[in-house]
């Protein structure tokens, strides 16, 4: 048995079971819960409830109320038009009732369909940019719902938005597009069948867009004006291979016409075409969907006109008499004892009537019009009966123009949910609006009403209450809030104050010159076992204070776990907090400021249905933000288990003295049988600073906020900042004068110059000069280098006691950010271990993932050797150095202060002297494949050991260190081209601020997969 599913309801709904009952095929349909007692409902043999606000739009349940059923019928309106819908069917095996999903996607959007147009040259209304009038028109649908006529330039935003209001809510798609404006035209529609042309219709006499009254066959059409017409849809059909029925639309003037859109499903007024033809449009539809021999051959019988019975309010049909005869035929859903809303469209019946000639089919339409006896609802049978009184035949879209209400109107659909005096209030998607009346009140409570609809008599004066308003009274529902956000503790705060630290919220406060915060409503998810009030009053934001702040004048992400609420464990809504924050740290590129205080993991909340809880996102989350945006971590007191994995995913962690870091606390150690322990003994700072897990260690909580805002101000450059540019006209402090005469001293300081980076300054670069020390052998303090060379007080050192060989400092030149690692002669003699590698590659990825240039400082006399190095796994630790300096993308630069020997100073090269943009040496640089001395040792040794006189062979070894020396000073090495330069130390600035300039902008997202922690 063939069973049937009609996809919609009302009037269509009703036409397609009937056609349906005719055939013997069974049929289902569905209903919205206001629809319950519809006429459709009782006509099926089935029928299924639909849930929620648009139901009609809700593909997952029709497809299931489609079960056993073999094929779909949309109707016209909500889904007929979607390609989506058509698809879902066919995937469900199901017969969509209509145009294939391909043909659909094309013609349903309205853009498209005029480009198909315009290329079989049909004529379509272009709108040139800023031409007016223009017409805003739905890109899905029709039905005259998503049109705008826009006369002016400042009437089209409203009209826009209105649009895609009227469409997204009828077809679930609010795009729309522009089409030039045809005043004084007539609408003319070609009806299909598949490619066949079954006849015409004149669909002109419209009102706000929708049609009232059509007519078939289109009168007054000359012979070859109506055969280009029915050429131009077999045009359009065939391109696409059309099946089943659709209607072609042109707007004609006199003689020439332009195309509209193609509706490609049954539209409203098929009625007409189906009396003068003879084909019944809907019986075809239905045999060509399942595949019957279908005679839709096309008869002349006459003329016939369809007017459309609307409802202007809702109501009960307590009488709903239609008129009858020959020739008469009525298409309703109504009933008496029919509940009509307002919620759909607001077609009632279609009056459609046939006569041999246009005369006697008017006549007749006149007749029934006056045979209708509808109460219970407002309708607009008075203004049918006007304009058909008058001539339409030949009328333009222009033509029917409703005559304007008098009295106050219903601003927007609903029900009238009370009525006084002097106002109506009225509900609508569960809201009531007040609107002031005055005469008489024509509606009562209980009643529906459409927009437009007359309320009273005559209008109020205001629909707003303007009673005065005090601004600074405090409603009880806004003193409620503020209530909630006071998160004033004092008792919390004394004893944190007492301990010498501070809270979450001073720190925040500290930190961001402006914070809005995330959850701060948030409690404990422990209603279990506690009352609402204690959970307000005890664990406030959940322990977790979060959200966004500007820092230095940007946005960041900031977020501290809160010690006085629960220890600063993670609960499961602080979780969802750092959940949120994360996606839009994310997703806005902003940097992570994270306080990590706490104990970990919080076995006390209690509702939820975890069970293990290792589903948790939040560790992934954070994880995947290493190497997108700056993270940054901060510690004071204790910080153990998943609070220790956050602090350690951050890209530096600053430790306030007395902090305590481990990846477990005492229970936790305690629970897995490796002892008992106090939290002081577990990671200290004693510890935790020289092994490299803090990077730096600071005095007090101000502190540590004044270092993690001075560390986010390195990857804060201002959009559009050009790299190294000085003011206009202000020669660079970094080019310095001539050698200073006997006596002048060095140590001035160059006035303050200031560029997009603000006010900076930098000591006398002549203090360079003497920086090293001209006994090769002598130890120098290679932060006084750093100091001096960068601008002042610009110095961030990163990891000071961890892998000493290697200095690795975020600094300023220039105003500009740079990451600098240096080699530190006073440590192994500059010599590269395996600590200092680790340390030197990890802050190499640093400056690589957020486009920081970086500038090496090289005094190496190679890598560490020897077999205690070698229980340091240096092969690998070393190589690791040089894998990521090779592989930067950001600009380098090398500048040898002294020792550039071998592989390690390679290393410090990138890898090699050619691959940096700038490789220049200081005067006292020297160079060579290894030590001087050792390869002297080495190359010569046969020569040496055949001297037999100790003091003989001594000189002899001192020549050759000399001659070696000689051989690979800087000057010869740079006679050769091995490096670009030999430079004065004070013009180092000018080289690093000049050659040293990044060709590209600040990256947005990621360079580099991650940072590495360690």
């Amino acid at each position: 048995m063939a069973v049937l599913l009609v996809a919609n309801r009302g009037e269509v709904a009703v036409r397609v079971l009937r056609a349906a009952a005719d055939l013997g095929i069974r049929t289902v349909a569905v209903y919205a819960e206001d629809d319950a007692s519809a006429l459709h409902v009782t006509l099926a043999d089935r029928a299924v409830a639909l849930r929620g606000d648009s139901p009609y739009l809700d593909v997952d349940q029709l497809l299931d109320a489609a079960a056993g059923c073999q094929a779909v019928h949309p109707g016209w309106g909500f889904l007929s038009e979607n390609a989506d819908f058509a698809r879902a069917c066919e995937e469900r095996g199901l017969a969509f009732v209509g145009p294939r999903p391909d043909v659909l996607e094309l013609l349903g959007d309205k853009r498209r369909a005029r480009e198909l147009a315009a290329s079989l040259g049909i004529p379509v209304l272009d709108a040139a940019p800023g031409e007016f009038p223009v017409m805003v028109k739905a890109v899905a649908g029709g039905g005259g719902k998503g049109m705008r006529a826009v006369q002016a330039p400042e009437d089209l935003d409203s009209a826009v938005e209105a649009c895609r209001a009227e469409a997204l809510a009828a077809f679930g798609n609010g795009d729309v597009y522009f089409e030039r404006l045809l005043p004084s035209a007539r609408h003319i529609e070609v009806q299909l069948v598949g490619t066949s042309v079954i006849g015409d219709r004149d669909c002109s006499l419209q009102v706000r867009h929708q049609k009232v009254v059509e007519i078939a066959p289109a009168p007054l059409l000359d012979p070859p004006l109506r055969k280009a017409l029915h050429e131009a849809a077999e045009a359009l059909a065939s391109a696409v291979g059309y099946t089943g029925v659709g209607t072609v639309e042109f707007l004609v003037a006199g003689d020439s016409f332009a195309f509209l859109e193609v509706n490609p499903r049954l539209q409203v007024e098929h009625t007409v075409t189906e009396m003068v033809s003879g084909v019944d449009l809907v019986r075809t539809q239905l045999l060509l969907a399942w595949g019957g021999d279908v005679d839709y051959t096309p008869a002349e019988r006459g003329a016939a006109v369809q007017v459309r019975v609307n409802q202007t309010s809702g109501g009960v049909l307590s009488s709903f008499a239609l008129p009858s005869g020959p020739g008469v035929r009525v298409d309703t859903h109504g009933y008496v004892g029919y509940r009509v809303g307002t919620r759909y469209d607001g077609l009632l019946a279609k009056l459609v009537v046939h006569g041999e000639d246009l005369d006697v089919a008017l006549n007749r339409a006149r007749r029934a019009l006056r045979e209708f006896r509808i109460e219970g609802v407002s309708t607009n049978l008075e203004f049918l009966k006007s304009l058909l009184a008058r001539d339409i035949v030949g009328a333009t879209t222009d033509f029917a123009i409703e005559e304007p209400l008098q009295g106050m109107q219903a601003p927007l659909a609903g029900t009238v949910v009370s009525v006084s005096a002097d106002s109506v209030v009225l509900e609508a998607m569960k809201m009531h609006h007040v609107v002031r009346v005055s005469g008489d009140v024509l509606v009562s409570a209980g009643d529906t009403v459409a927009e437009g609809q007359l309320l009273a008599s005559s209008s109020g004066e205001s629909t707003e209450d303007s009673s005065e308003v005090d601004l600074d009274h405090v409603r009880p529902d806004l003193a409620e809030v503020l209530a909630r956000h006071d998160f004033d503790r004092p008792e919390a705060a004394s004893r944190r104050h007492a301990a010498g630290g501070r809270t979450a919220r001073e720190n925040i406060a500290d930190l961001c010159s402006s914070f809005v915060e995330y959850g701060g409503l948030a409690i404990a998810a422990q209603r279990r076992r506690r009352s609402l009030a204690e959970l307000i009053e005890r664990t406030p934001a959940d322990g977790m204070v979060a959200g966004i702040g500007v820092v230095n004048g940007q946005r960041i992400v900031a977020m501290s776990y809160d010690y006085a609420v629960l220890a600063g464990t993670q609960g499961l809504r602080n979780h969802q907090k750092k959940d949120r924050l994360f996606a839009l740290a994310q997703r806005e590129n902003l940097p992570v400021v994270l306080f990590a205080e706490g104990g970990g993991g919080r076995p006390g909340d209690t509702d939820h249905s975890m069970v293990s809880g290792l589903d948790c996102g939040s560790f992934h989350a954070f994880a995947q933000l290493s190497g997108q945006v700056p993270l940054v971590g901060v510690v004071a007191g204790r910080c153990f288990a998943g609070n220790a994995v956050l602090l350690g995913t951050c890209d530096v962690i600053i430790a306030v003295d007395g902090a305590n870091i481990g990846m477990g606390g005492p229970a936790m150690i305690e629970g897995g049988g490796l002892g008992t322990f106090r939290p002081e003994d577990i990671g200290p700072l004693d510890v935790q600073v020289p092994n490299g897990v803090v990077d730096i260690a600071v005095a007090s909580e101000e502190e540590a906020v004044a270092v993690a805002k001075k560390y986010l101000s390195y990857f804060q450059i201002p959009a559009g900042v050009p790299p190294f540019q000085a003011p206009a006209g202000v020669p660079s402090p970094s080019a310095q004068p001539s050698p200073a005469p006997s006596g002048e001293p060095l140590e001035t300081i160059l006035p303050d110059r200031t560029d997009n980076f603000g006010s900076w300054n930098c000591a006398d670069q002549r203090l360079l000069r003497h920086a090293i020390p001209e006994n090769r052998l002598r130890a120098y303090d290679i932060r006084t280098v750093i100091d001096t060379l960068a601008d002042t007080d610009s110095v961030l050192e990163l990891r000071k006691a961890f892998g000493k060989a290697i200095v690795t400092a975020l600094i300023r030149v220039e105003g500009r950010p740079i990451a600098l690692i240096a080699n530190d002669p006073n440590v192994l003699g500059g010599a590269i271990d395996a600590d200092a590698a680790d340390k030197c590659a990890r802050f190499l990825q640093l400056a690589d993932a957020f486009d920081l240039p970086v500038v090496s400082l090289c005094d190496t006399p190679g890598f560490m050797v020897g077999p205690d190095a070698e229980r340091t796994a240096t092969v690998r630790h070393l190589t690791r150095m040089v894998v990521t300096g090779a592989n930067l993308s950001v600009p380098f630069g090398l500048i040898v202060l002294r020792k550039a020997y071998g592989l390690g100073a390679q290393a410090m090269a990138a890898g090699s002297l050619k691959v940096p943009q700038f490789a220049v040496s200081w005067p006292t640089g020297e160079f060579g494949p290894m030590g001087l001395e050792g390869a002297v040792k080495l190359g010569f040794k046969r020569e040496l050991d055949a001297i037999e006189d100790q003091q003989e062979r001594k000189e002899r070894y001192e020549q050759m260190v000399a001659a070696a020396y000689e051989h690979g000073k800087a000057l010869n090495v740079a006679s050769v081209f091995e490096i670009d330069d030999v430079i004065d130390p004070a013009d180092t600035r000018r080289w690093i601020a000049t050659a040293l300039a990044p060709s590209t902008s600040r990256s947005q997202g990621k360079k580099r997969p991650f940072i590495d922690t360690w």
